[in-house]
């Protein structure tokens, strides 16, 4: 059972005292929560000045800043009418509010549909720290590392010494010099060969035809004899 109270509507005045003692109480089921509910629930913590519901939220404006204080400190995170109550001072927007605790969208404005007007300052501050804490952490920068590259031969061979260029510059002709020789000797030592064959194989030519001379000779001598005999 509420209480029968009657409190004033302006929850807007700018100056610093009434600012810094009042609350926002965001996520508010107004369908079924009036403002005499609210009343009841906050008039526990200090006196009230004023209290304006609105659609999805309201305001409560306490005489001293430590009432204020004091009711947002027992019952932001009550369950009321079905929903959660998302309940700060109105002049310093909630750090680290839960995903789950959201203001409605009505209390981003500064125009609330009734002659009450909110604070300028107060909503901006919200606005601006509602959004620095949705913004996502500056990824860390890592540094590329080139990947090592082996040095090619090409790079190293032209700091070596220049005598050791000459010197390497000759060994093959060398080697090339002395193979050549080799083959020239061996080249030799086989037309030597071959000139002695020749000259084996013309004598025996000579001999066979020595003897084939001296044969038909004889033969033609020892013909030649035997006709005459027959004719004697």
């Amino acid at each position: 059972m509420s209480l029968k109270v009657h409190t004033s509507n302006v929850t807007n005045k700018n100056d610093p005292k009434s600012i810094n003692s009042r609350v926002f109480i965001g996520n508010l089921n107004t369908a079924v929560v009036k403002k005499s509910d609210v009343e009841s629930i906050f008039l526990k913590y200090g006196r009230v000045l004023g209290c304006s519901v609105h659609k999805g939220y309201a305001f409560v404006q306490y005489a001293s800043e430590r009432h204020a204080r004091g009711s947002v400190i027992g019952e932001n995170g009550r369950v009321l009418a079905g929903q959660t109550l998302d309940i700060n001072m109105a002049g310093e927007p909630k750090p680290n509010r839960p995903k789950g605790l959201k203001r409605s969208a009505a209390g981003l404005y500064r125009y609330i549909g009734e002659p009450f007007l909110v604070p300028c300052r107060t909503i901006l501050g919200s606005m601006l720290f509602e959004y620095r804490g949705r913004v996502s952490p500056v990824p860390r920068v890592v540094p590329f590392k080139w990947p090592h590259v082996a040095m090619p031969l090409v790079r190293q061979v032209k700091y070596l010494p220049a005598k050791m260029l000459a010197r390497s510059s000759v060994l093959p002709s060398t080697v090339k010099s002395n193979e050549l020789q080799a083959i020239k000797s061996e080249l030799t030592q086989i037309k030597f060969n071959i000139d002695a064959l020749l000259g084996r194989l013309e004598q025996i030519t000579e001999d066979k035809h020595f003897d084939t001379t001296t044969l038909q000779r004889a033969l033609f001598i020892r013909v030649e004899s035997t006709k005459g005999k027959t004719i004697m």
